[in-house]
């Protein structure tokens, strides 16, 4: 590839929608998770909360990076496109009141999960996914084919190695599996050959096994792949 074409080349956003996927997967699960603990069951309930709150603190670190990275660009090479843009803002922070709630509630819930807890606590989590489910449709929609209009690959890469900078290392290999787990066989064949030589190996030795343990532990059933 000559250099201007290397200039001018646009990102790929099909890895911000698998995440996208992922997320919604999970919070779309996480209601009837916690609606099915039984009273009492406190240690299934701290479980269920503890993997909330690794999506909550992922979900964070995504919009974070999205409002200091994304955002910025767009409205300054797009302005034309500055109203969808601005929406995003805005629904993030209505996803932030909403985690925050959430994290309230899943805390309370985690004590010794109260039935009258676990019912409201499922009701804010319903409602969590719904409204993170049309976010991400939106951003879908109106906003990813102008990233990938006026953003170089650099800056979209750049994107994604903030989200990685802010995640455990210890972690990473098991949030690769549950954004991996639920995409298309092509989608998860795509990210991994994308992924240094180094990665790919680490989770075909290890990160594979160590995300079934916990996805086991969670659904209580096989990841679906």
């Amino acid at each position: 590839m000559n250099a201007t074409a290397t200039a001018t080349a646009r990102p790929d956003t099909y890895d911000m929608v698998l995440l996208h996927n992922a997320f919604r997967r999970h919070l779309r699960a996480m209601p009837g998770l916690v609606a099915a603990v039984a009273p009492e069951d406190a240690a299934r309930a701290r479980r269920l909360v503890d993997f909330l709150d690794e999506l909550r603190t992922g979900l964070h670190h995504h919009h974070t990076g999205e409002d200091e990275l994304l955002w910025p660009i767009l409205l300054e090479r797009a302005p034309a496109d500055a109203a969808p843009i601005l929406r995003m803002e805005e629904q993030h922070e209505r996803i932030t009141e909403l985690t925050e709630r959430a994290a309230r509630e899943g805390a309370e819930f985690a004590v010794a999960a109260d039935p009258s807890v676990r019912d409201r606590f499922a009701g804010t989590l319903s409602t969590l996914a719904d409204i993170v489910d049309a976010h991400m449709a939106d951003e879908e929609r109106c906003v990813l084919p102008v990233v990938e209009n006026v953003l170089t690959v650099p800056e979209w890469r750049a994107l994604g190695e903030r989200g990685r900078e802010h995640m455990p290392k210890d972690r990473q290999l098991i949030f690769l599996g549950f954004v991996l787990q639920g995409a298309a066989a092509a989608d998860r064949r795509k990210m991994l050959a994308e992924m240094p030589l180094l990665a790919r190996v680490a989770w075909r030795l290890l990160g594979r096994r160590a995300f079934a343990e916990e996805y086991r532990e969670i659904y209580r059933t096989e990841p679906d792949w």
